[in-house]
């Protein structure tokens, strides 16, 4: 069985772990650790819960061979199995983004999309007209900045992720609005010639009190270059509306 059809078989919130583990295993503060591991501090701080019921998810996540744990208790190391530590262990949508709705979005699942390659032609034209740092349009300054050398503007690299979060992971039928974006951070800058692929972990749905035909879609976004490095994450909200309240019948 496959990666995707293992995390099929664990719980909910098993599968929010998981993608809790992904994270911290690439990205975790902890340092020195082994390529795709993590550690139960790091993930405890990220995930929220108790310690009782994150060894129930992580025995569970273990038993689906999703990860692999070493060492004794509270010294474990949990390592990804080598196609999770590759990415390779994310959902599928069960419809194209054409027929998918509020119902198509269950809260737990972890998803890829990409990619996108930037230039830094792109990098300068896009800073010039909206955000004209030095080390965003003038390859000389920006080569004497702690940068190194030219870097997109953070809303350069929002914009890019917007066109992979509508292109891949928003219904093209049933998308309504958004009140806005929450913690959106830009922690390692984006260079000319990375590509970037996306990460969404729907995080809760719920549908709308007030406008019973629509619901609510939060999400965890990080856009990823060919590193492992995460350039922008953030919290993003969706209105979409449900499928028996809009499609037509057929």
């Amino acid at each position: 069985m496959g990666e995707t059809g293992r995390l099929h078989t664990v719980s909910m919130p098993a599968r929010k772990l998981f993608a809790v583990i992904v994270r911290e295993a690439n990205h975790g503060p902890m340092r020195p650790k082994p390529k795709g591991t993590a550690l139960p501090a790091e993930i405890l701080e990220a995930c929220g819960l108790d310690v009782g019921e994150f060894y129930e998810l992580l025995n569970a996540l273990e038993k689906a061979g999703l990860i692999r744990i070493s060492g004794a208790y509270p010294f474990e190391e949990i390592q990804l199995t080598p196609e999770a530590a590759y990415g390779e262990s994310f959902d599928t949508f069960a419809v194209p983004p054409e027929r998918r709705f509020f119902e198509d979005y269950p809260a737990g699942h972890v998803y890829e999309f990409g990619t996108i390659t930037v230039t830094e032609r792109e990098i300068v034209e896009f800073a010039e007209r909206f955000d004209p740092q030095s080390f965003h349009v003038d390859p000389a300054k920006a080569a004497a900045s702690r940068f190194g050398g030219i870097i997109a503007s953070g809303w350069h690299t929002a914009s890019l992720t917007m066109r992979l979060y509508a292109d891949h992971y928003l219904s093209h039928v049933a998308s309504l609005a958004s009140p806005g974006v929450d913690e959106l951070r830009w922690p390692n800058p984006l260079r000319p010639g990375d590509t970037i692929k996306m990460r969404v972990t729907t995080v809760e749905t719920r549908v709308s009190r007030s406008k019973p035909d629509r619901g609510i879609v939060r999400a965890r976004v990080e856009s990823i270059n060919q590193n492992g490095q995460v350039v922008l994450s953030m919290t993003a909200v969706s209105i979409l509306g449900r499928r028996q309240t809009q499609e037509a019948p057929g």
